[in-house]
């Protein structure tokens, strides 16, 4: 029930071809290239991303937990062999991305000890991927949804526009930006009727998503009061 060390002999047959002379090693060789076993490179990616612990903590802590003296620049290794194992399933969770029909995107800023940069995230009901940039310059999103055909829900950030596929705006987005206004002006009444009628709008659409779910059986009831919300604006 506790975290346990475990250091593993590897034993690797070499063969020597009769016909060529040419020396080999077992498949067992694969297992011997990196010192340290999965099960640790798991350890210390989990003390990174979902603990957000430091490379000089971490190295306390396998000390603490394993006896063993991890150097800094083993930490670092480990991350780079992380990102190259790992490059496969990002790239499936990329495809599957692409290939859907939704995919909800944005981007927010982030503090780096070099400065900063923005980190962007592009996600589905099912997968997610994030990229980093120095930037905010929209390439990294035309690049990576180049070949999406389905439905893009974005902020009102301007890069997304060049984007050739269906796109919807965030709601939450349009929602926040509207309470802002509305902070901003408290004594316009006309706006205030506006915001009113959009919020008891989504609130019929968001309690009939609540109880059936994303079906156009129940949501097409809708229409009519989208219609008139529309006559009025």
């Amino acid at each position: 029930g506790c975290v346990k060390r475990w250091i593993t002999k590897h034993w690797i047959s070499h063969y020597e071809c009769d016909d060529c002379n040419s020396n080999f090693a077992s498949d067992q060789y694969d297992l011997t290239k990196h010192r340290y076993g999965r099960n640790l490179l798991a350890y210390v990616i989990y003390c990174l991303m979902e603990l957000n612990l430091s490379q000089p903590k971490i190295q306390t802590s396998v000390n603490k937990l394993f006896g063993y003296p991890l150097s800094q620049s083993s930490v670092y290794r480990l991350k780079t062999r992380a990102v190259a194992l790992y490059h496969e399933t990002y790239e499936t969770i990329r495809r599957d991305l692409l290939q859907g029909k939704l995919i909800h995107a944005d981007e927010t800023r982030m503090s780096t000890r070099n400065g900063g940069g923005y980190v962007w995230v592009f996600t589905s009901m099912e997968n997610v991927v994030y990229v980093w940039s120095e930037t905010r310059e929209g390439n990294v999103a035309t690049d990576l949804l180049a070949d999406f055909n389905g439905v893009l829900v974005t902020d009102f950030y301007s890069a997304y526009d060049s984007i050739n596929c269906p796109q919807q705006r965030c709601l939450i987005h349009l929602i926040r930006d509207l309470n802002d206004d509305v902070l901003k002006e408290p004594f316009n009444a006309e706006l205030k009727a506006l915001v009113c009628d959009l919020a008891n709008l989504l609130k019929a659409i968001v309690g009939t998503i609540d109880r059936f779910g994303l079906k156009t059986h129940f949501l097409r009831k809708h229409k009519k009061q989208v219609t008139r919300f529309y006559e009025r604006l």
